[in-house]
């Protein structure tokens, strides 16, 4: 009875009509604009009697952006833009719904639903996924997102100018595989220890070239959680930094090692040898400083390059003597040092002692020059001498000068 009490009445039409929240226009069968509501005109900016004055094509027909209007044509829906008043465009979903009387059409009902907001937003989307895609495709770094699985569901097309794999060729990939072994198990390590909350961290490590090799990349990680706090998704912008991480080595390198003969530093032998002692402070080891007997004479005959020559061959010599048995250091000048470590007697530091100088005494050849040189060595044990690379270097020291008279002597 209410349903039916209502719709007898025409007020409740009017007062629908009028206050509804969409726009409603009513035309006749000729397109004439018969009656709007208040939506309508707040919509598009005119009022009343400037819009009773016109037709409906006058709006629908908006060239440059509407493709055809069908408010003609049957029950109809779709999206277009109709121009405001001041000339700016609104984006409406319209409905066009006849009106029958004996069969014929004798009106149209059409309402618009104001979808500029929404539209906007998805130009809004849509303009931050072009730019997104601009930036991926033209950036110097990789971007790339992992799945909770671990496999790449997307990486930036740079990945072929940095590493020369395809983006066909990644995606779909497990990530472990173009990670350096090593790196891997440090990256499960970083990953099982960061905390919920903690979702930036930073990692550098190695990354497989599809021509051989691999590149350091400094990456960036983001990581996307649910509500839970699991990880969905692992977002990475990595930077190719092997130049840097080479030129780093280089100069490490260059710290630790003697500029002419490559062989470690005193820096670097007192620093490692130092752990040694600390680290195994009951084990057996045997200091060794070698001196070069006629360096000076061949330096004062035959010129300092030829000098240096002799220095590069003796290091070779001494390194190939000691092996694996120890490390060996240029000390300074034409003075070696030599570390024989967890040896099980004095006996093991005399028997390389006496292979040291055997292969020194051989000739050597530099520049079409045949040189015959020795060795005095000095050497001292510890922990017997000494728990410390001073003291051992110089018990080694004295040791190795009384050699040296010794030798002269006879």
């Amino acid at each position: 009875m209410l349903q039916k009490h209502v719709f007898d009445q025409p007020e409740a039409f009017a007062y629908f009509f009028e206050h509804h929240p969409d726009g409603i226009c009513l035309v006749d069968a000729d397109g004439h604009l018969v009656n709007v509501n208040a939506s309508a005109l707040k919509m598009l900016g005119y009022t009343r009697e400037e819009l009773l004055q016109s037709s409906l094509d006058l709006f629908l027909n908006c060239p440059g952006v509407n493709s055809h209007n069908t408010a003609g044509r049957g029950h109809a829906r779709s999206e277009l833009a109709i121009r405001h008043k001041r000339g700016y465009l609104v984006y409406v979903r319209w409905s066009s719904i006849p009106m029958v009387s004996d069969g014929k059409e004798i009106g149209r009902f059409i309402t618009f639903e104001d979808v500029t907001p929404q539209r906007e937003q998805r130009s809004e989307l849509s303009d931050i996924q072009e730019m997104f895609t601009f930036i991926s495709e033209k950036s110097q770094n990789i971007i790339s997102s992992i799945s909770p699985n671990g496999v790449f569901n997307y990486i930036s097309p740079s990945v072929e100018a940095l590493l020369g794999f395809t983006a066909e060729e990644v995606i779909g990939q497990p990530a472990f595989g173009f990670n350096h072994p090593d790196d891997n198990k440090r990256l499960e390590q970083l990953r099982s220890s960061v905390w919920v909350g903690q979702d930036t961290v930073r990692f550098t490590g190695r990354v497989r070239h599809k021509h051989g090799g691999y590149r350091w990349f400094e990456t960036t990680v983001e990581y996307i959680r649910n509500s839970s706090g699991e990880i969905i998704q692992t977002v990475g912008v990595g930077r190719d930094i092997t130049d840097r991480k080479e030129a780093e080595q280089t100069i490490a390198h260059l710290a630790n090692h003697d500029s002419l003969t490559d062989l470690p530093n005193r820096r670097w032998f007192n620093s490692q040898v130092g752990l040694l002692l600390k680290e195994s402070p009951e084990a057996l080891h045997g200091m060794m400083v070698l001196d070069l007997n006629e360096f000076k004479y061949v330096n004062d005959t035959y010129g300092h390059d030829v000098g240096d020559l002799l220095l590069i061959e003796v290091a070779k010599r001494l390194t190939h003597a000691v092996g694996e048995k120890g490390w060996v250091a240029r000390w300074g000048g034409d003075e070696f040092t030599v570390i024989q470590m967890n040896i099980k007697s004095r006996n093991d530091v005399d028997s390389l002692v006496t292979r040291i100088q055997e292969t020194i005494s051989e000739p050597v050849v530099c520049a079409g020059n045949t040189l015959r040189i020795t060795a005095a060595v000095g050497v001292s044990m510890a922990p017997e001498q000494g728990d410390a690379v001073e003291a051992l270097i110089r018990h080694a020291d004295k040791a190795m000068y009384l050699a040296k008279q010794t030798q002269h002597e006879e």
